[in-house]
Order: C-alpha cells, then sequence, then structure tokens
C-alpha cells in the first residue's frame, strides 16, 4: 500500500515537472524576437540605402542644382566646390541683393508657367512672410533621407530646425543678431552701449539703416523691441526720432550699408546682415560690431532655406538638401557664414565668440512662425511711422 501511494505521487510530480518544462518553453522566443528586430532595422537600412543610391545616380544625370538666394558669394563658392567635390554635381546661384527681388523674378516665373529655381537661399523672413503665403514653397520633409539629417541628437532642439510648422523653411543659423555696426575710424569703441544711443547729437547725419518696412533683419530689430523689450510706444518714438532728428537714411541694401562705413560714409550701421558683417570683419574692415545690452534676439539671419513645389532636378535638390543639412556641410556653412549654425557637430572654427549666445543669457527666437505674425504688424507699423517722421 506504502509502495503503491509513493509510485503514484511520483508519477504525479514526474507529470508536474512535464507541464512546468511545457510552459517554460516559449522563454527563448524572447530572445529569438531580437535577431527578427535586428533583423528589420537590417532590411530597412538596405531600403534606405537602395533608395539613396538610386536618388544620387538619377541626380548625377540632372547634373545640377538651381538656387536663387541672397546668400554672399563666400558662402556660394564654398558650398558650391563642396557639393562638386563630394558628388560631382553643379550648384548653379543666381544672387539677388534682397529678399524681395528674388520673391519679383519668381513671381514674374510663375506667371509665365516656369519653374527654373530648385530651392531658394534667404531668411524666413522672407521665405515665410512673403513667400509661403503665395504658395511658391513647398515642404522639405519628404526629401531628406539620410539618417544625419534626421537624427534628433544632431540638432538643437532635437529636431531638424523648421522655422514653420508645416515644415517649408529650415532655419540653419542660429546667431545673436548684431543690431548695430559701425565704423571704427568715426566711432570709439564702447561709445554706444544701448539701441538709444544712436539719438545722441553726435550721430546726427551719421546714420544708415536697413528699412524696417520690409523683412530683414530691421524688422527683427524693430518687431523684438516693440514685442519683447520696450512696448510699441517706445519703439514708436524711437524711430520717430531716428528718421527725423537724427536724419537716418534708410535703404534695402545690406551691402552697400557696410560698405559706407568701411568707406566712412556713414559711422553708423543699424540692423547690418550678419553674414556681411562677419564678412567685412573677417576681411579685415574698419568695422565693428557694437556690444550692446539689447542684443537679444538669436536669428537665422539670411540663413534659410526653402524649395518650390515643383523643381526642375528633384533628385539632385533631394542629394543637396541631404548633403546641406548634413556635418560636413553645415561645418562648411558656419565657416564661410561665421555664424553659429543650428546643427550640434559642425564645427566652429572661424566663428567670432561675439556671435555665439551667451550661456544663462534670456534671448528671443526669430526664427519661428508664431514671430512672422508680429513682424508683418510692423512692416506696416514701422512704413506709416517712417513715411510720417519723414514729411
Amino acid at each position: 500500500m506504502n509502495k503503491l501511494f509513493t509510485i503514484v505521487i511520483l508519477s504525479v510530480l514526474a507529470a508536474m515537472l512535464a507541464a512546468c518544462g511545457q510552459a517554460a518553453t516559449p522563454a527563448p522566443q524572447a530572445t529569438a524576437g531580437k535577431p527578427a528586430a535586428a533583423a528589420t532595422t537590417a532590411s530597412a537600412a538596405a531600403v534606405l540605402d537602395q533608395k539613396w543610391n538610386a536618388t544620387l545616380a538619377e541626380a548625377k544625370k540632372e547634373g545640377k542644382v538651381t538656387l536663387y538666394g541672397i546668400w554672399t558669394p563666400a558662402i556660394r563658392d564654398a558650398l558650391t566646390k563642396g557639393f562638386k567635390d563630394k558628388y560631382g554635381i553643379e550648384l548653379e546661384f543666381s544672387p539677388f541683393t534682397r529678399g524681395t527681388d528674388m520673391l519679383a523674378k519668381v513671381d514674374a516665373e510663375r506667371r509665365a508657367g516656369m519653374y527654373l529655381a530648385d530651392g531658394f537661399c534667404a531668411g524666413n523672413p522672407t521665405l515665410v512672410v512673403t513667400m509661403k503665403p503665395t504658395g511658391f514653397l513647398a515642404p522639405i520633409k519628404p526629401m531628406l533621407m539620410l539618417p544625419e539629417v534626421l537624427s534628433a541628437q544632431a540638432w538643437q532642439g532635437g529636431n531638424v530646425p523648421f522655422g514653420d510648422k508645416d515644415g517649408i523653411a529650415v532655419s540653419l543659423i542660429a546667431v545673436v543678431q548684431k543690431n548695430i555696426a559701425y565704423s571704427t575710424d568715426l566711432v570709439k569703441e564702447g561709445e554706444i552701449k544701448t539701441v538709444k544711443d544712436l539719438l545722441k547729437p553726435q550721430y546726427k547725419g551719421k546714420i544708415v539703416s536697413h528699412d524696417p518696412s520690409v523683412a530683414g533683419a530691421s524688422n527683427s530689430l524693430i518687431t523684438n523691441l516693440g514685442t519683447n523689450v520696450w512696448g510699441e510706444a517706445q519703439t514708436v518714438d524711437f524711430l520717430t526720432k531716428l528718421v527725423k532728428e537724427q536724419g537716418a537714411v534708410i535703404t534695402r541694401d545690406y551691402r552697400a550699408n557696410i560698405e559706407s562705413l568701411a568707406k566712412e560714409k556713414y559711422a553708423i550701421d543699424i540692423a547690418p546682415d550678419t553674414a556681411m558683417l562677419a564678412e567685412f570683419i573677417n576681411l579685415g574692415a574698419p568695422v565693428k560690431a557694437a556690444m550692446i545690452e539689447d542684443d537679444s534676439l538669436v536669428a537665422t539671419a539670411s540663413g534659410g532655406v526653402a524649395v518650390p513645389p515643383k523643381v526642375p532636378h528633384p533628385n539632385a535638390t533631394a542629394v543637396f538638401l541631404n548633403w546641406l543639412l548634413g556635418k560636413e556641410a553645415q561645418s562648411i556653412f558656419a565657416k564661410t557664414t561665421g555664424n553659429p549654425v543650428r546643427r550640434l557637430d559642425a564645427s566652429t572654427e572661424g566663428i567670432n565668440p561675439m556671435f555665439i549666445p551667451s550661456p544663462g543669457k534670456k534671448y528671443f527666437r526669430d526664427d519661428l512662425e508664431e514671430s512672422m505674425a508680429a513682424k508683418s504688424r510692423w512692416m506696416e507699423l514701422a512704413k506709416k511711422t517712417i513715411d510720417a517722421a519723414s514729411k
């Protein structure tokens, strides 16, 4: 009896152990899932490589990318050489002095049913405020494919730096906007400490300024002063006195303005183009940026890029954009503009520290779409103020 009981117990235990063994068999499947995931990743990478190689092959057949923009000769030459050396594809730039001139040409081409440009290179005010509402631009993201470009770790803020919610314009630069440049032969260093110092009697008749009633650096300055720093009343009063009492000359030619300092025609340039200012400083021209407390704006300057809805060289354009937003091209762009870029791994060689945001200081971002409504409002207000002060 006892022997029979023992046999029964042993049989039950054996059955239980067998059941446990069967329940445990799925465990190896968890480890089997990792190779499956790795295979999926490898497959996706293979598909991406195939897509990129096919795009590159077609891009080389197209042979060139045509760009309209206001980038300086130094930027154009450096990017043209870099892209040609990398892929054997030409960059053909059609340069413009102002974004409005570029828009006028594109508008005329569209009316004639022509799509001649593959991309536009200008500041976000031109791209987002002026060109986007016309339907002249299309989202860039569908053209981006390289992991180096799409990596969250590559960019300030963890994303490709689009300046608008629709992904139309990419903001390449993140530079502290220097609101005032001066001739070192006519103005002493440290003499100008705030924007309001420009109203001092000794500067009467010696000031040139970019027009704040159009998209650009001056409009960015006035918008920042009116929206974030002083308020509307003080800003309108300042602009009125600048024109009426100081006789400031308002122009729309960045290069002529900065050249006028080097030639001592004027002593002060309000709202210079950052890239041009850096270019003149690097060339040893007798000009400097005033170090003032009002420099609280981080801008993209002219460092924005966008594409039209129809491009003549679609594959070459896609290759160019993926290259432009990569480490190599962004390092070239930073060096030739003299401005810090938003790509975190790009070189800072040749960048003047004055253009790099200081840790701990509060800055207002100038490149986002939500800033654009204020810019449009201040364009109208600036025009009205300047017209009234000029009478």
